[in-house]
């Protein structure tokens, strides 16, 4: 009797402290992209990022107008839509500089930093639900620098 008692109690030890930790755990990476409109910067939360770059073959960079360099992509995933954001890539025709930095909360790996200029919204979608929103901006830009390293 005595050994399922303890059993019991050991269980419900676990349990409750899973929960505890459950509900003290915090996101351990903190990313943020911030970009210049005129005057204001306008900082917004991002679930997540991806960057891409595609260099264009011989063929096509000799077809290709010199001012039109599309091989820099992001596409960015917010947890709900930036109005101040999305407003600031609306009117700016000619692109928007910013940067995209990624911070580990724990500080055990290094920041990162994502920086982009001239960049041009090129497609946006919603996802609304009862339970969930997500906002998702691609983005086509005219230089990246990557932690320093530009990319060409």
């Amino acid at each position: 009797m005595n050994k399922k008692i303890l059993s019991l109690l050991f269980l419900f030890f676990c349990f409750l402290t899973q929960i505890t930790y459950a509900q003290t755990e915090e996101k351990r990476t903190k990313i943020e992209i911030t970009v210049k409109d005129g005057n204001k910067t306008i900082t917004a939360a991002v679930r997540s990022a991806t960057i891409s770059f595609t260099k264009p073959s011989a063929a096509a960079k000799d077809s290709l107008d010199k001012t039109d360099t599309k091989s820099h992509f992001m596409s960015i995933d917010f947890e709900k839509q930036n109005i101040a954001l999305l407003s600031a890539f609306a009117k700016n025709k000619n692109g928007i500089d910013g940067e995209l930095i990624m911070i580990d909360t724990y500080g055990k790996t290094p920041t990162r930093k994502f920086e982009f200029k001239g960049a041009l919204l090129d497609a946006l979608s919603d996802q609304l639900n009862g339970d969930y929103s997500s906002s998702y901006f691609s983005l086509n830009c005219r230089s990246l620098i990557i932690d320093g390293v530009t990319i060409e």
